[in-house]
């Protein structure tokens, strides 16, 4: 039955594909350039791209410096603020750049962890696209995708649209999700945009993905101070035990220049992530020998919506070689959501790696957490360049803060707040292709409330206050190669339980370390992203020995590189190979630092070959992951173990219809 239902999918990919294919190439299409989309070639620098289906860089979405960017509201669509709670596909993302040190002081009002920032989808310039991608790998991946442009009415109104479907593979939410085996997602997705001429554009966002059949991927908890033991690279969960999910993303945005002298940026956008029905396939207390203790969670219809967006009005002046900006800014989100409920089951002694299926319980929920977070800010900021002498920023911003949670058998708790923060960022030349930057920014978060296994469930936790310093060099080694250092201490304020079970704060948590990356073209035909973080995130307080906690955060290397190179072959210009390597140093595993994950070494090894298909662009991408099979048990920035992937082979064609 399984083998036919994979037929049966295979034949669905392979018909839609074709019907693609033949849809697309019934019109005339020009300027579509996906087939030549690489982010090693593409990068600027190694702090974190995602271009297409591949990415680059020491960061990503979930996780810079330590922290996530996400979780603490420092997501851009196009330079505005963005609340995300339900993922972004490819569909309606052209790409994605981490924003930190030098590459964020041309932001107004940034942030600590630096800013997560989304490019929509992009029009063209009045001619019919279109990109079809079709994917075989990692594992049990099968995509197709097809996005394009058409246009309405010439420039002035134009369609980017895309659908894509696929059956295998983790859903790519890029909300810093917990990972899981397979799942089947079908999503849509459009960007209009509408210039009238040209000092005014307008476009929409309209993003629509279902992820069905998610197989939930067991996580680990030993009894004591080791690691778990190896296991065989088989499917270790529950057949039963399949996630359902919809994320919606809707909006816009809006840019008016009607002078030389004014400026005007908004956006509206509605984010929305809906889980009907999620699970959670637990081994806790694991002995040695891999014997644990199996609990099986369910939890009922998980839900946030949220509402958030900005308006600026920019006024610009040239003055004495003085580029200069005055910027007012208004942002905010009101967000709601719905949680907990969980039921858990004992479903008794197991082994980890016996893979033993077992009935679906019946599960019974509980009630479930509503949730009701509204965060409004104004602004005032001051960016000032001169040619010669470098850039000056700096701004204030006043943060409105209520929060409400109504939490079942506990009752209603609301807390309010009103705090400011400030920010301010310069930059120099320092002599030919030399520049220094420095810069300090605040920040503030919404901490949540304490889980519903602490003593104090449901208490709301205080609002977090954070700072973040970061001084470098960028040097410019070539015209085409640059060379990035920085050092940069962030801090925020440290939750965690303590011995009465009581989730609060502990002490603080301060990250510091030296960040590298070199990015660009070392010879004729040969492209590196690589970088660098060297440091640890130290968490500091009172009695934190006594509570339990140890001096170094949870999760976090105590360093992490990567080098990524990409060669054009000189004889085969078709033809260009790229080998990319990845390090992450020991890491704690247990929040008293008593034991650590051990340190990892990545290899990865591929190639692009360029050619024509029915006249049209194409490109082939080969790649193996993981190449020397290495094998670990991974941990993120909380308590438990998952399996790393092993090795894989990828392997998709982009086509670029013309």
């Amino acid at each position: 039955m399984m083998g036919a239902t994979h037929s049966r999918t295979i034949g669905r990919l392979a018909r839609d594909a074709a019907l693609a294919l033949a849809l697309a190439s019934s019109v005339p299409l020009a300027l579509a350039q996906h087939a030549s989309d690489n982010p090693v070639v593409s990068a600027d620098d190694a702090f974190g791209l995602t271009l297409g289906l591949e990415s680059t860089g020491i960061y990503n979405p979930g996780g810079v410096r330590g922290f996530n960017p996400q979780t603490a509201g420092n997501v851009r669509i196009d330079g505005l603020y963005f609340d995300q709670q339900g993922g972004l596909s490819n569909r309606v993302i052209e790409s994605s750049t981490i924003r930190v040190g030098i590459s964020e002081l041309e932001y107004a009002f940034p942030a600590p962890t630096g800013i997560v920032d989304y490019d929509l989808r992009h029009a063209t310039d009045g001619k019919p696209t279109a990109t079809v991608i079709a994917q075989a790998g990692p594992f049990d991946v099968r995509s197709i995708s097809v996005d394009g442009s058409l246009p309405i009415i010439s420039r002035e109104l134009q369609l980017p649209i895309g659908f894509a479907v696929q059956t295998g593979g983790p859903p790519t939410s890029g909300t810093g999700a917990e990972p899981s085996y397979t799942a089947n997602i079908v999503n849509f997705g459009a960007t209009p945009q509408w210039s009238p001429n040209d000092w005014l554009t307008v476009r929409g966002l309209f993003d629509w993905q279902n992820v069905t059949h998610q197989d939930t991927l067991p996580t680990v908890f030993t009894a004591g101070n080791y690691l778990p033991p190896h296991v065989d690279h088989v499917f270790l969960g529950q057949d039963w035990a399949k996630g359902r999910s919809l994320n919606e993303n809707y909006g816009g945005t809006l840019v008016a220049k009607p002078s030389p002298y004014w400026s005007l940026s908004a956006g509206l956008f509605r984010s929305i992530a809906d889980n009907p029905v999620s699970f959670a396939d637990l081994y806790v207390n694991t002995e040695p020998s891999g014997q644990a203790d199996h609990l099986l969670v369910s939890s009922p219809d998980q839900y946030t919506a949220s509402t958030s967006g900005e308006v600026r009005l920019t006024g610009h002046l040239l003055e004495d070689g003085w580029y200069q900006n005055l910027v007012l800014m208004v942002r905010g989100r009101d967000e709601h959501a719905r949680y907990g409920g969980a039921d858990v089951v004992d479903a008794g002694a197991a082994s980890i790696g016996g893979g033993l299926q077992l009935s679906e319980p019946q599960f019974v929920y509980g009630a479930l957490t509503d949730d009701h977070t509204r965060i409004w800010s104004t602004g005032v900021a001051y960016q000032g360049r001169h040619a010669g002498l470098g850039e000056i920023s700096f701004g204030v911003q006043k943060e409105h803060y209520d929060k409400a949670v109504d939490t079942p058998g506990v009752g209603q708790s609301s807390l309010s707040a009103a705090p400011s923060r400030f920010y301010g960022n310069a930059s120099a030349p320092l002599v030919d292709h030399l520049t220094a930057y420095a810069g300090y920014t605040q920040g503030f978060e919404d901490s949540g409330i304490a889980p519903g296994t602490a003593a104090n469930r449901g208490a709301i936790l205080p609002t977090t206050l954070t700072w973040q310093a970061d001084a470098g060099l960028r040097y410019a080694l070539t015209r085409k190669l640059t060379l990035i250092t920085g050092v940069f201490e962030l801090q925020r304020p440290y939750f965690n339980f303590d011995l009465a079970n009581v989730d609060r704060q502990l002490g603080v948590q301060r990250a510091s370390g030296l960040e590298v990356s070199v990015s660009g073209e070392i010879l004729p035909g040969l492209s590196i992203n690589g970088g660098g973080l060297f440091g640890q995130v130290r968490v500091s307080g009172p009695d934190l020995a006594a509570e339990g906690v140890g001096t170094i955060a949870l999760g976090q290397p105590r360093n992490q590189y990567l080098v990524n190179l990409n060669y054009d072959l000189p004889k085969w210009r078709a033809v260009s190979v790229d080998v990319g390597v990845y390090h992450f140093g020991t890491v704690p595993a247990a929040v008293s630092d008593a034991y650590y994950d051990s340190a990892v070494t990545v290899l990865n090894v591929g190639a692009r070959y360029k050619f024509s298909l029915l006249g049209a662009p194409a490109t082939l991408r080969v790649q193996g992951g993981n190449l020397t099979n290495v094998y670990f048990w991974n941990i993120g920035f909380s308590p438990g173990f998952f399996e790393f992937p092993p090795r894989a082979l990828l392997a998709y064609v982009t086509v670029d219809l013309s």
